[in-house]
């Protein structure tokens, strides 16, 4: 007798047994995650001094909508079945490496940054678009990331806004990812 087409079979049979899924093939049980479904966001607040940093995390959460879930996204005006609401809730910039200072003058500089990492809080709620009900609320995800900075002021601010952009798509997949996982 030959073995060798036996193997595959009980392979097979092993893997079905041990409770494997695939997620995409899941059951899926929560109501937003029905494919078609309306959802539209509403206007993000901005807790902290950083300007315009709710209007990236909202426009990240946007693409990522359009991109991966199984909703179709509509303008904020209009009623939809579902609604994303969220508010960045901290903002903050922390020097990490410092180059020493090389003034004449004893302490005439303290030095400056070498390395920042920025920190980033963001909370977000979605809500039942008939109800107003909270159906899903992750508050304070948090995200950081850490860049060079050298003494050219204009560097600095153009690395500072594609860290915050970077920061903010790393939010928006996070939050979705979570919220069609089912982990609620």
């Amino acid at each position: 007798m030959n073995i060798r087409p036996v193997v595959p079979l009980l392979a097979g049979a092993l893997l079905l047994g041990c409770g494997y899924r695939r997620l995409d093939q899941r059951p899926r049980t929560a109501a937003w995650m029905a494919k078609g479904g309306t959802v539209r966001i509403a206007s993000f607040r901005n807790n902290t001094p950083k300007l315009g940093a709710e209007e990236t995390f909202r426009k990240a959460l946007e693409n990522r909508i359009v991109a991966a879930s199984p909703w179709r996204l509509v303008p904020g005006s209009a009623s939809s079945r579902w609604v994303l609401q969220g508010a960045i809730e901290t903002y903050e910039v922390r020097p990490l490496g410092l180059s020493l200072g090389s003034g004449v003058l004893r302490g005439s500089s303290a030095g400056s940054a070498t390395r920042v990492e920025v920190v980033v809080a963001a909370s977000v709620q979605l809500l039942d678009g008939v109800t107003g009900d909270v159906v899903i609320q992750r508050p304070r995800l948090t995200f950081s990331n850490q860049y060079r900075v050298d003494q050219n002021f204009a560097t600095f601010n153009n690395q500072e806004l594609r860290v915050l952009s970077s920061l903010a798509d790393d939010f928006a997949e996070s939050f979705l990812t979570q919220l069609l996982e089912g982990s609620d």
